[in-house]
């Protein structure tokens, strides 16, 4: 093991978070870390990397890895200490002096104001070993996160978990804060209603990007009040497929966005991150095809032709629209056995077969999914994005068209195939009859075949409400107790085996804190993206479809008042902590929203004119009695009305500014003019941080080579067990 002397003299003393008793539930392992093995992240090596051939792990190999990993982390700064993870792979936990995080924090600060994203320069700190009081956890962390895995050009040591000189680090890594999330978890079950006070704390913790998200959510559940109230009146006092209802629901999606774009402006005023998507982070995997003189800073970068991504991106139009069409004839031809097995089959074992087209989409649509997911990140990393946000974006649509079809597509059918048309259906009981009796040997009984006038109700019903209830099941509960239950088969095959995995014996005052560490790397990363698409859908079923059945708003209300503890209880305990990262806006996700309350004026509106004078008389077969050219001019009078809706929205937002964003105008306003005093001659000159590099003495390089040897040690230990092992197999 290493020494529990410090690599560097100069580590961070900065207090964590005030003290709670954890909750007697126990749901959180709360061992903390030694004092010396306190860290900002955690380093995973890990030797059984899959990039690197077999023949290509010799034990030179990886101590000169490890000892180049070692040394740069020292050369820039960082304070380590390694500990054995299992065998073949280490934990390296890293820290960071306070100077190194001051120096990263008026630098980023620096850059920020001039990138027009703070609105006053920076004043210099009075050391460069302090930090202010208002340093939050979360800017420490990015700042050393950004530090690690930035481009050498960004100030960083290009560290790519799995890439070029990496191929050994598998993860990098932030361990939670134990009292923390005992403490947000048992405050958050108590409250009703989540103030700007909860999402400053979230923000100080996790970061702009998820406090953005969990502003969303209780932005969202909030304004779902009003057409929850509305649609329980509509539900009991107005007939189905009413217009008023129909009216109403439109103009709050209407509402919604608009409202919500003026809601983020104002949050990112207030956390001082207005204008930073302007500051794209470079990707490590991106690939230039030659250097060029960039034309505004004049610095030499890796130049990749625009045109080149274009025409990729187009290219993966096509391999979309065939996966999308694959998945409609997927779910048309489950939708069309589902009709023959549900309403016409009445033959042998029919009690069985109707669960068939479950299973089949059970089955199917999560296997399409995974491959398409594949080929999206295939596509998507081929394009070469230069930066993190136009990847993401890129991402994020690619998986909106399969999200779209995958969960509005039998509603589609149902309304614009199964019930207009069903009645074509009787006229060929004949042909189906003959069918039927040719290829398994039965007739169809259902001579008298009557549309099922419910079924896009009952569809409707079961993904607002039941669906949306056996999500939030697999998504929150099922993986903590898949954890725990493989936790206890573990011990129960090292009873009965007699074997024990633990590579060595861990010092009796580190261990509790090491099986945490050990418990949180194989968490999975936790992304946010995933529930801004649950969110999204959601407002996809109200958009499109709220007519059909007005109570699934109040489902979607309640749901989203427990979908907001289920996601903090998801990220204390079943991801890994989140890195945070500053955002502004919820990105590509907006101009879904956007793309849904306008499809959205579309079906209301012909869902309406379709089914509300339906016949009463559950015998007659014709359910549209609308005509054709009626229906397209209600549905394109709906259309321009609900673009007139929208500007006359936007404009009112935009007229009525907040106090925030006011006052944000205000003080760009009196910084532009203080600048222009400072830049008379008799003005004092904007302050700099001038710094000298960090002064290493001799004897300080000797004690990083000492623990750099310890450290290499330890992983020779976890080599050695890791071979005795494979020999044992």
């Amino acid at each position: 093991m290493t020494s529990d002397k410090p690599v560097v003299a100069s580590e961070n003393t900065s207090s964590t978070a005030a003290f709670v008793t954890p909750s007697p539930a126990g749901l959180i392992n709360d061992a903390l870390p030694p004092a010396y093995l306190e860290c900002d992240l955690v380093i995973v090596f890990d030797t059984e990397s899959s990039n690197v051939p077999n023949e290509e792990k010799t034990t030179e190999a990886i101590e000169d890895a490890f000892r180049f990993l070692l040394a740069e982390l020292v050369n820039a700064g960082f304070c380590f200490k390694v500990r054995v993870n299992k065998p073949g792979s280490v934990f390296i936990f890293v820290k960071a002096s306070d100077a190194i995080v001051s120096i990263a924090s008026y630098r980023s600060q620096i850059k920020d104001w001039l990138y027009g994203i703070r609105t006053s320069a920076p004043v210099v700190p009075a050391s460069q070993g302090t930090l202010g009081d208002d340093f939050t956890t979360a800017e420490r962390l990015r700042l050393v996160h950004d530090r690690l895995t930035n481009a050498p050009k960004d100030h960083g040591l290009g560290i790519t978990p799995g890439q070029g000189d990496w191929v050994f680090v598998k993860s990098i890594f932030a361990l939670h804060d134990p009292q923390f999330n005992v403490a947000w978890i048992k405050r958050w079950s108590t409250k009703w209603v989540l103030d700007d006070a909860e999402l400053d704390i979230i923000k100080n913790t996790f970061g702009e990007k998820i406090a953005l998200y969990f502003a969303f959510l209780q932005y969202y559940f909030a304004r779902l009040l009003f057409p929850t109230v509305v649609g329980v009146v509509a539900f009991f006092f107005l007939p189905p497929y009413s217009p008023i209802f129909a009216i109403i629901s439109c103009l709050w999606c209407c509402v919604f966005v608009e409202s919500w774009k003026h809601r983020e402006v104002e949050l990112a005023v207030k956390w001082g991150v207005k204008g930073c998507s302007g500051l794209d982070t470079h990707r490590a995997t991106f690939k230039g095809e030659s250097e060029r003189e960039d034309p505004i800073t004049g610095a030499v970068v890796q130049y990749y032709p625009s045109w080149k991504r274009v025409i990729k991106q187009f290219t993966a139009i096509p391999t979309a629209l065939t996966a999308g069409m694959m998945l409609m004839g997927v779910q048309a031809i489950v939708f069309a056995i589902e009709i023959f097995l549900s309403e016409i089959y009445d033959g042998p074992l029919k009690q069985y077969l109707v669960f068939l087209p479950t299973a089949l989409l059970a089955t199917l649509v999560p296997t399409f999914t995974a491959f398409y997911n594949i080929i999206a990140t295939s596509m998507t990393d081929w394009e070469n994005h230069a930066t993190e946000r136009t990847y993401e974006t890129a991402m994020t649509q690619k998986m909106f068209v399969l999200n779209f079809l995958t969960s509005y597509m039998g509603l589609f059918l149902s309304s614009y195939v199964y019930l207009p048309f069903g009645h074509l259906i009787a006229p060929n009981m004949d042909f189906i009859s003959a069918t039927m009796q040719r290829f398994i040997g039965e007739k169809a009984s259902a001579k008298n075949f009557t549309i099922n006038t419910l079924r896009l109700r009952q569809q409707y019903i079961y993904f607002t409400a039941t669906a949306q209830l056996v999500n939030f099941f697999v998504e929150t509960l099922l993986p903590y107790i898949q954890r725990r239950a493989f936790k206890e088969a573990k011990k129960l095959q090292e009873k009965v085996t007699g074997a024990c995995t633990e590579a060595f014996k861990d010092d009796e005052v580190e261990s509790p804190f090491l099986a945490r560490v050990r418990a949180e790397v194989d968490f999975p990363d936790y992304e946010v993206g995933e529930d801004y698409r649950e969110m999204v859908v959601q407002f996809g079923y109200l958009s499109l479809f709220a007519t059909v059945w007005p109570l699934a708003p109040l489902i979607s209300f309640i749901n989203n008042w427990v979908e907001l503890r289920g996601d903090a209880v998801k990220i204390c305990l079943d991801t890994k902590r989140p890195i945070p990262s500053k955002a502004e806006t919820i990105g590509p996700w907006l101009n879904n929203l956007i793309f849904l309350t306008w499809l959205g004026s579309l079906t209301t509106s012909s869902l309406v004119s379709m089914y509300r004078l339906s016949p009463t008389d559950p015998d007659c077969p014709y359910l549209v009695s609308t005509r054709p050219w009626v229906l397209l001019a209600i549905v394109l009078l709906s259309e321009h009305v609900y673009f007139a809706g929208r500007y006359l929205i936007g404009y009112i937002y935009d007229a009525l500014d907040s106090t925030v964003v006011q006052n944000y105008q205000r003080q760009k306003y009196l910084n532009r003019q203080q600048t222009l005093k400072r830049s008379l001659p008799e003005a004092e000159p904007i302050e700099t941080l001038e710094h000298d590099e960090i002064v290493v003495t001799e004897e300080e390089r000797d004690e990083w080579r000492a623990a750099i040897a310890e450290a290499v040690v330890t992983l020779k230990t976890s080599l050695v067990k890791n071979e005795t092992d494979k020999k044992e197999e």
